[in-house]
């Protein structure tokens, strides 16, 4: 383990990497002379290549593609050349995952994440506990927590809650990891400085401005480059949520966005599937022997939109439309707006319309019940329970023991339509403090210095392959290695990175064999 070494909890202004990032990159270096030595290939320490191996966004694609990459360089005993590995979007997926075993480089941990990638999803429950836990603690809660809970629960399949800083105390087995992120509102802009953010086990930052705080204290309050208040560091999965966001931009069909979220309530709402640790909405009624299981109106709605989605594109309307009258019957008189096109379509003319139509009809409605949910969600137990009695009732978790509702028992799906729905109006992301805030330093933009705090995002929105922080002179990069994942023109973010700096050729300096 390397000794570490206290950073100021202060704002760090310069070109230069940190000392603690000096150490780990000489003591890794040793590593890669030992490698190059099993490889019949001698130089000198100051001679060992920097090779940094990047990889491109691209969502749960990126994340498994970077994977099989790294296992497949685990298999032909590559990892050891690397010093450097710096990711966007999908593949920090992945490296978060991995980074999680302090030696993944040096046994099977891309095994272990393969298998995980192929079992179950994680439990609602420890998503929902998970969010629970930083909205009580965290007045920055966001769409970015929620993305980050499901992408750690329904694609990674782990809710990983170590925190970045803590890699910083590890030994140089594995390459030195780059996490990166844009400011949404800066890249919006079409600004060129104060973009690009680099998160390191060390400090996070600015790349192109040289701007940093101790990784340990980003998300802390700063004012004039001093921190005045200490808050709670992100972990992994709210870190997987920042660099992850792609749908903040606010650019991508809504519709999109609202499918993925109903999407991801439906999978738990789903007949049949049950996933470790879920709670249920269902509640049983017990009176005079008779059990009737009953479900509350918030429960079914969710159930019925999400059929909907899946069902959007049938081209048989009558599979839509027995779940559109439902609807109807749930929530008459809890919603308005565009919620009323429910009320104005009859079957006749549900039978009439195109696909095309109906499934406008449908991501309107969706959109509609999420931006309304404050007006069906307010009472979770009204009168149009079916139970015989309302007055007991039993969780079909497996409880014997009778219980009286009441409002502090809530099940873990109806928080979600409660705290993350409201979320899709606000429509904010990546909420930070801003470490520049009333900084006095005539080399800090004005504009930046004046904000208290700013929206981190997927770096992908800027460049789907992490090029800047890899380029910074003082990482003296040699060789670097790009694999992208984009579903587009892979060569798109080669030539926007030549573009934006005017640099495309990366050669090893010349090292002597002996």
């Amino acid at each position: 383990m390397l000794k570490q070494t206290d950073i100021p909890e202060t704002v760090h202004l310069s070109d230069s990497i940190n000392d603690e990032e000096i150490k780990y990159v000489m003591a890794r270096k040793t590593l890669i002379k030992e490698w190059l030595n099993s490889q019949d290939i001698y130089c000198e320490l100051e001679d060992v290549p920097n090779i940094a191996l990047l990889g491109s966004g691209g969502g749960e694609r990126a994340a498994v593609g970077m994977l099989g990459s790294l296992h497949q360089l685990a298999q032909d005993n590559l990892l050891g050349s690397l010093l450097y590995m710096c990711g966007v979007s999908g593949t920090t997926w992945c490296m978060s995952s991995l980074y999680s075993d302090p030696d993944w480089s040096l046994n099977k941990r891309c095994d272990e994440v393969i298998k995980k990638l192929k079992g179950p999803t994680v439990g609602l429950k420890k998503a929902v506990d998970w969010l629970k836990q930083w909205k009580d603690s965290d007045q920055d809660f966001t769409l970015t927590n929620f993305w980050g809970a499901f992408t750690a629960s329904y694609f990674m399949k782990e809710m990983d809650t170590r925190r970045l800083s803590d890699d910083a105390h590890r030994n140089s087995t594995n390459p030195y990891p780059i996490y990166s992120a844009i400011e949404l509102n800066r890249n919006k802009q079409h600004c060129t400085e104060a973009v690009w953010f680099e998160m390191t086990p060390h400090e996070s930052g600015f790349s192109g401005l040289g701007a940093f705080v101790p990784t340990s204290c980003f998300r802390s309050q700063f004012e004039d480059g001093i921190m005045t208040e200490k808050r709670k560091e992100m972990d992994m999965v709210l870190l997987q949520g920042i660099c992850g966001s792609a749908i903040a931009d606010g650019q991508r069909n809504n519709a999109e966005v609202v499918k993925m979220i109903w999407a991801l309530l439906g999978v738990t709402f789903s007949a049949g599937i049950k996933t470790e640790g879920q709670d249920s909405m269902m509640l049983m009624s017990a009176t005079g022997g008779k059990v009737e299981v009953c479900e509350s109106v918030p429960s079914q709605v969710v159930r019925c939109v999400s059929e909907l989605m899946v069902n959007a594109e049938d081209p048989d309307p009558l599979k839509t439309w027995e779940v559109i009258t439902t609807l109807r019957q749930l929530l008459e008189g809890l919603v308005s707006s565009k919620g009323e096109m429910l009320w104005n379509m009859d079957s006749e003319r549900w039978k009439k319309t195109s696909l095309v139509e109906r499934k406008e009809f449908i991501e309107t409605v969706s959109l509609e019940l999420i931006l309304t949910s404050d007006s069906w969600t307010k009472d979770w137990k009204d009168k149009r329970y079916t139970c015989i009695d309302e007055s007991k009732y039993m969780v079909t978790t497996g409880m014997k023991d009778k219980m009286s509702i009441t409002n502090s028992w809530v099940p873990d799906e109806l928080w979600i339509v409660q705290n993350i729905f409201p979320l899709v109006k606000k429509w904010e992301w990546g909420t930070v403090y801003n470490f520049f805030f009333n900084i006095q330093d005539t080399n800090v933009l004005s504009s930046m210095a004046s904000k208290e705090k700013i929206h981190l995002v997927d770096a992908g929105l800027k460049m789907n392959s992490p090029y800047p922080p890899v380029l910074r002179p003082s990482r003296d990069v040699d060789l670097i290695i790009s694999l992208d994942f984009s579903e587009g023109d892979p060569f798109e973010a080669n030539t926007h990175t030549h573009t934006h700096t005017h640099t495309c050729l990366f050669l090893f300096k010349p090292f002597r064999r002996t």
